[in-house]
């Protein structure tokens, strides 16, 4: 699992590597730090850290970790639920408003594009969040 900083990674359009940045840290990364910090520890000097500032980061990158993880579950769900959704849009009358006027007609399919339904009328598509009213004929 991967813990990613403001930035984030960075793609380039022009090669297919992946450009990692300097804030990108993830649990192997974590431990070896530790892991170190725990091998130079200098048991009689003043500079020497308490261990339960060991536990503490543990905990806290361990919680960051899980939530990451929720979050991905969440967004899972989330898509699965517009599928769901606009599954049962097909064959049903349906009102969309595009910004400057509604648009009625039956939803003859429905297109999946980056992760999104768009459900397409007369043959055109639409946004899912244009839908504004759904309805038997």
């Amino acid at each position: 699992m991967a813990i990613n900083g403001v930035g984030g990674n960075i793609v380039t359009q022009s090669s297919t590597s992946t450009e990692k940045r300097n804030d990108f840290m993830d649990v192997q990364s974590f431990l070896r730090i530790m892991t170190a910090q725990l091998q130079n520890l200098d048991p009689m000097g003043e500079n020497s850290a308490d261990s339960s500032d060991y536990i503490s980061q543990m905990a806290q990158f361990t919680m960051l970790e899980q939530m990451n993880n929720l979050a991905s579950s969440l967004q899972n769900l989330s898509v699965l639920s517009q599928q769901q959704l606009s599954f049962s849009l097909v064959g049903k009358t349906t009102t969309l408003f595009d910004g400057e006027r509604e648009i009625r007609g039956v939803v003859e399919k429905v297109r999946y594009r980056d992760g999104y339904a768009y459900p397409v009328i007369d043959g055109k598509e639409y946004s899912m969040g244009m839908v504004i009213e759904v309805g038997e004929e």
